[in-house]
């Protein structure tokens, strides 16, 4: 069984150059847009923003895209970066969240990004190749501004398709049908190159992944791989543990309850040492390092 890592923004925080999502609606938007309450959160109000004018919302995607290429850039300048450090981790493949090239470019300064699929608004095969490892970019890539998933529409199409395809029947012999997971745990067919089998086959690490409600295709996973542990424990033995790298002072009751709501989903909760974000962010890359001799995949 491979070890995986789950990459979030959170890292970006981490290596100080995280992008300040509220603000940049701001300079994109309408007047109209911009009396909707922050608190709303990104996903929300950009929906509100493609409401009110379809060209505004394209126009943020191509800003989120040019801005987390300046920040990938910025990056690439840290020889000590975080990035740097997890791509010397002893792991071939990665997924990530970002939309970025950071972990490209901090393996490989002149690294130039290809066009990996022919999928144009979702990316469930969407990766680059640096030496010897695999990015899958599942929320999309920077340099295909129509691919960044930042609103509920593309999130839902995204739940909508994996969803058919990890339930969807398939027929065993004559008669009998199962659906097609089953299937793929058991040997009797084989997964292809979508990112999501990960979560039932494979354990995964969490790191700087927020866990935010409107990421509905990750609840949505560990909701389901948790169903179909508790009815088939045989053949569902991998483990989900979230690096928990938010500092105890910093933790809000939001934070806390989410904890709560992943332990029930059955995603251990690994407490690390340090006092900070770069502290603790520091003991989980040596927590990855003890592990690393196991092959490893990073989401």
């Amino acid at each position: 069984m491979k070890t995986v890592l789950f990459i979030g923004n959170g890292l970006n925080q981490v290596d100080k150059v995280a992008i300040k999502w509220n603000s940049l609606l701001d300079s994109i938007s309408t007047e109209d847009t911009n009396s909707i309450s922050d608190s709303l959160g990104m996903t929300l109000r950009f929906e509100y923003i493609d409401a009110v004018s379809e060209d505004k919302a394209l126009e943020i995607k191509r800003k989120v895209a040019k801005a987390t290429g300046d920040k990938a850039s910025e990056i690439k300048q840290k020889k000590s970066s975080l990035h740097t450090r997890l791509m010397k981790l002893p792991v071939q493949t990665i997924i990530t969240t970002n939309y970025d090239y950071a972990l490209e470019q901090s393996e490989d300064s002149s690294f130039v990004p290809s066009r990996s699929t022919s999928e144009q608004l979702y990316s469930f095969y969407r990766m680059q190749k640096v030496g010897s490892k695999t990015i899958y970019h599942i929320h999309g890539e920077c340099r295909y501004p129509h691919s960044i998933c930042l609103g509920f529409e593309h999130y839902a199409g995204m739940l909508e398709k994996m969803r058919s395809k990890l339930v969807l029947s398939t027929s065993a012999g004559n008669s009998n049908k199962r659906f097609h997971l089953f299937d793929v745990l058991q040997g009797l067919t084989d997964s292809d190159d979508a990112w999501y089998y990960e979560f039932f086959k494979n354990d995964i690490y969490f790191l700087g992944f927020g866990f935010d409600p409107s990421e509905e295709d990750i609840w949505w996973l560990i909701t389901y791989r948790r169903r179909l542990k508790e009815q088939y424990p045989e053949l569902v033995k991998n483990k989900l543990v979230l690096l928990d790298t938010t500092p105890e002072s910093k933790l809000c009751d939001k934070d806390k309850a989410k904890r709560t709501v992943l332990n029930a989903m059955g995603v251990q909760v690994k407490k690390l040492a340090g006092r900070t974000y770069e502290e603790k962010t520091a003991s989980a890359i040596k927590y990855l390092e003890q592990i690393g001799s196991k092959e490893a995949t990073h989401v």
